[in-house]
């Protein structure tokens, strides 16, 4: 029974891609014009229909014989889509993230047979340029570093962190195993590699930013200096003096002073 397993899945597979389920995925910009377009086709069609789904919601986008083009004018964007029967290809102008969805081509063929071609269309928005915020505390010398990177309208964004010696990337900075938008660092005076970049990318376009924590740890605000040290403990001494002057002073006057008073007759 496993031994035949194999070969039906097999054929189960190719049954599935002749039916034609293969589907093609297509990343767009936002604003960018898009062509969907079949790799290959037999040349004996007699007509084409494109439709897509857009969220759970079906629409009929055209219809193309020998003789003419019939579009939908229900469609959302219908005026901004247009058809090219010399390749096939379905074309959308300024396209929107409204638009993304699953388009599916089905060719008639003359013999009454079909071919369907489903195209998953995902409209992005280029990533802007993201920005680094850092939050920082100190405890026993150590320097604790978050660095957040924030970047608007962050959907289908990944995350990666570096660290090097420059503002500028290099071949040698060293790629930390983080793929978030927070980052958690402990830094010590020894440091050296201080920037750290964050690169946010999707699938068309990708941003960087770079911060240098060295100025953010401020080692010396919590350890006090030989001189300050040294004023500290002349302060306290002269307070001490102060006030045991002020009561020897004070013994002087209550048990001295009296005896020497001249008596009166």
């Amino acid at each position: 029974m496993k031994g035949a397993l194999g070969p039906l899945l097999l054929s189960l597979l190719l049954l599935l891609q002749a039916g034609g389920c293969q589907e093609v995925k297509v990343m767009a910009a936002v604003g960018e014009m898009v062509h969907l377009q079949p790799k290959t086709w037999p040349l004996s069609w007699v007509a084409i229909n494109w439709k897509v789904k857009l969220h759970l919601e079906g629409y009929w986008i055209l219809r193309h014989d020998q003789n003419r083009t019939s579009a939908s004018p229900l469609l959302p964007f219908a005026d901004r889509v247009s058809f090219h029967p010399g390749n096939l290809s379905l074309q959308i102008n300024s396209v929107t993230e409204k638009e993304s969805g699953l388009y599916t081509m089905d060719l008639k063929l003359g013999d009454g047979s079909g071919i369907t071609r489903n195209f998953q269309l995902f409209v992005l928005d280029r990533v802007q340029q993201p920005n680094i915020k850092a939050s920082t505390s100190q405890e026993h010398g150590q320097c604790y570093l978050t660095l957040s990177c924030l970047v608007p309208k962050a959907a289908w964004v990944t995350y990666s962190w570096s660290q090097g010696v420059s503002s500028s990337p290099a071949p040698e900075d060293r790629w930390l195993q983080e793929h978030q938008a927070d980052l958690q660092l402990e830094i010590t005076k020894s440091s050296s590699n201080t920037f750290y970049h964050c690169n946010v990318s999707n699938a068309i376009s990708w941003g960087m930013a770079t911060i240098d924590v060295e100025p953010l740890c401020n080692y010396t605000a919590n350890t006090p200096d030989p001189a300050s040290s040294l004023s500290y403990c002349q302060a306290k001494g002269l307070i001490l003096l102060l006030v045991l002057g002020v009561l020897i002073t004070g013994t002087v006057a209550v048990h001295i002073m009296p005896g020497k008073l001249p008596k009166q007759d």
